[in-house]
């Protein structure tokens, strides 16, 4: 074991989430049996497993009323179109492929590469090896999707690429789930390294899977269309693209229920991106997102804040049920 965790990878500057002793104080040990009992769902034949869902998506939904509160705010904002009932049926959806996607970590977390391989597959893939080909670098436009770290674990089982993460407060599961991001290709960098280690490993030719659709304010943001609300999108990904010559994929991970297998879709390359307009490469950039959630709006991940900073600076929705309420209602 290490003595100090988050310890930059040798050659790459990236971040590290090592075992240490204090991984092993009392107050982690519900952690851990909480890791032990996912170890003994992910042994059990699928069937079985696939049955434990409806109870785990049933307590996720009325255990969570804020998780709730938030997704019913959002479904409301961005399918002003559908009635409420139908928003609804959206939620519990977006709950029970929530719970899929929780208790398959245990494959991600103690599956093998056989596994890995034939439990989640690319949809696509042509799209990134002829680029390959031509040795034009490549980034992956990645929306929080429920199966994020599915269809980041195989692209980087069959690719060499980066990421950034935001580490987890949760000791003992940042260092497992790092563990499973970081076990193939992968090397992770945290926001407050910056984009400039990003930018190096897109130059030698990595892929970088990039998550660019949370609300972080303002700052390095402008505010563009999604689902035909302002939302503060940040600027990077035309940047990136400028900077580095890379082409950018979207995609989207989602769980097939009728396979019983996780998918990570490629669509071709985004054309004319990046245009040189921070706001109409925003702009393009959140509609690229958008039409990626419109095949499997339920497995988008809701429970964001993805409206949390208004153009005016007033006050968010989800800091407001009463607007919220008036809001969905006018819908």
């Amino acid at each position: 074991m290490s003595t100090e965790a988050g310890d930059a990878s040798a050659g790459t500057g990236a971040y590290r989430a090592e075992l240490t002793w204090g991984h092993l104080a009392p107050r982690h040990w519900g952690t851990w049996l909480g890791l032990g009992l996912l170890w003994l769902v992910h042994r059990l034949p699928r069937t079985l497993l696939r049955g434990l869902v409806p109870l785990l998506a049933r307590a996720m939904h009325t255990g969570s009323p804020k998780r709730r509160q938030i997704a019913r705010i959002n479904l409301a904002w961005c399918f002003p179109e559908r009635t409420p009932e139908e928003r609804e049926k959206l939620l519990r959806e977006h709950f029970r492929y929530a719970a899929q996607a929780m208790l398959d970590y245990g494959m991600l977390w103690f599956g093998s590469p056989r596994t890995h391989a034939a439990r989640i597959r690319m949809v696509g893939e042509e799209h990134y090896q002829r680029l390959q080909a031509r040795k034009v670098p490549v980034i992956v436009l990645a929306p929080h999707a429920l199966a994020l770290d599915h269809g980041g674990l195989r692209m980087s089982q069959a690719y060499d690429g980066v990421s950034f993460a935001k580490p987890m407060r949760n000791p003992v599961v940042e260092w497992i789930n790092h563990r499973s991001r970081t076990r193939y290709s992968g090397d992770i960098f945290t926001r407050d390294q910056g984009l400039r280690p990003a930018i190096r490993q897109i130059r030698r030719g990595r892929f970088f899977y990039y998550l660019p659709d949370e609300d972080l304010g303002a700052e390095g943001a402008v505010f563009v269309d999604f689902f035909g609300v302002p939302k503060a999108t940040l600027t990077a990904l035309g940047r990136l693209a400028r900077m580095t010559g890379a082409a950018v994929l979207p995609s989207f991970a989602w769980y097939d229920a009728t396979s019983d297998q996780y998918v990570l879709k490629l669509w071709p390359p985004m054309e004319e991106f990046p245009s040189g307009d921070d706001t109409a490469d925003a702009r393009a950039m959140n509609a690229a997102i958008e039409q990626a959630i419109r095949d499997t709006p339920a497995q988008y991940l809701w429970t964001m804040r993805l409206f949390r900073t208004r153009p005016d600076g007033g006050r968010h929705p989800y800091r407001d049920p009463a607007g919220a309420r008036a809001t969905e209602a006018s819908g």
